[in-house]
């Protein structure tokens, strides 16, 4: 595959480095997990497996080489030849084929994977690409106009597809608010700030990237915070800086951060997360951890359940 136009930032990526935050090296990997994985699962791959996080759309892709592909996350109206290609479900692209990404009907991030993923070299087990580091992924950068990104040829020639799954599909969107665990500093303020904060539509700022979405408007405590020792940070995670605008860390954050944590953004949710741009407007609703752990556990039944499903239809 060729890589013939990128206007905004296209990356290979897979579910990222984990385990080694205490060593100082940062996750990345995919901003929306769960639209990677169901990407990845249509073609009968791994969850792991490499694909490409286009953001924002802009990108042409000349297909090289005839297989089979899906594209879940974003309805960034793709297009093959001009005509529109439908989204959560595998398509056969021919040698030859132009893939079109234009503009974001809906989210930002779509997710482009490939039967058997892309062909990239581990760097302490992942190809994730660390743009901040430079390493991983395609020489530790975002694509360029010119690459050339390898897979293997096709093994399914004769499937006939009829069909497209719910799963990470902008058609469905969630509402509502996000539900986060408060944190260990969720106490710190006074109950008219919890208010504040869980009543408040935040507008996410145009200074906000896969390190983090920080929040246009600003909460304020009663009286300065104390400072504090430096500890560990996972996605989600909300900071509250002293300038006062809300940070909520995502697949690029640091390994560990130093500002007041608010409370963690709920699993169930870090999908919505990830496909937020700046403008869109999100609000807050605390659970309880038990609950949080919940929502994710029957989220993931019925995940693995279809995923089982799709490999008998790959592999019966």
């Amino acid at each position: 595959m060729m890589v013939f136009e990128t206007a905004g930032i296209s990356s290979l990526q897979d579910l990222g480095r984990r385990g080694l935050q205490n060593q100082g090296v940062g996750v990345c990997g995919a901003m929306d997990s769960l639209a990677a994985r169901v990407a990845n699962n249509l073609l009968g791959n791994t969850d792991n497996t490499a694909l490409i996080e286009i953001t924002l759309g802009g990108v042409r892709l000349r297909i090289e080489q005839t297989q089979w592909f899906a594209i879940t996350g974003a309805d960034l109206q793709a297009e093959a030849d001009a005509i529109a290609v439908d989204l959560c479900r595998p398509i056969r692209l021919e040698a030859g084929t132009m893939l079109h990404f234009k503009h974001p009907r809906q989210g930002c991030r779509a997710y482009l994977a490939v039967q058997g993923g892309f062909k990239a070299e581990p760097i302490l087990g992942s190809v994730a690409t660390d743009i901040r580091s430079g390493i991983g992924g395609f020489e530790g950068r975002a694509f360029q106009r010119g690459d050339r990104i390898a897979y293997a040829a096709s093994r399914y020639p004769g499937k006939i597809v009829r069909w497209h799954t719910a799963w990470a599909n902008p058609s469905f969107p969630e509402t509502g608010p996000l539900p986060f665990v408060p944190g260990s500093h969720w106490s710190w303020l006074d109950e008219n700030r919890q208010r504040q904060f869980c009543g408040t539509e935040w507008r996410i700022s145009r200074n906000s990237d896969r390190m983090g979405l920080r929040m246009e408007q600003a909460l304020h405590p009663e009286s300065a915070w104390p400072s504090l020792l430096s500890s560990g940070v996972a996605f989600g995670s909300i900071q509250l800086p002293p300038d006062g605008h809300p940070i909520i860390l995502a697949a690029d954050r640091q390994t560990t951060g130093g500002y007041p944590l608010l409370g963690i953004v709920a699993s169930i949710a870090h999908s919505r997360l990830a496909q937020c741009r700046p403008g869109d407007h999100l609000s807050f609703e605390p659970v309880s951890a038990a609950e949080a752990v919940r929502q994710w556990r029957r989220r993931e039944l019925h995940y693995r359940q279809w995923r089982q499903h799709m490999a008998q239809w790959w592999h019966p």
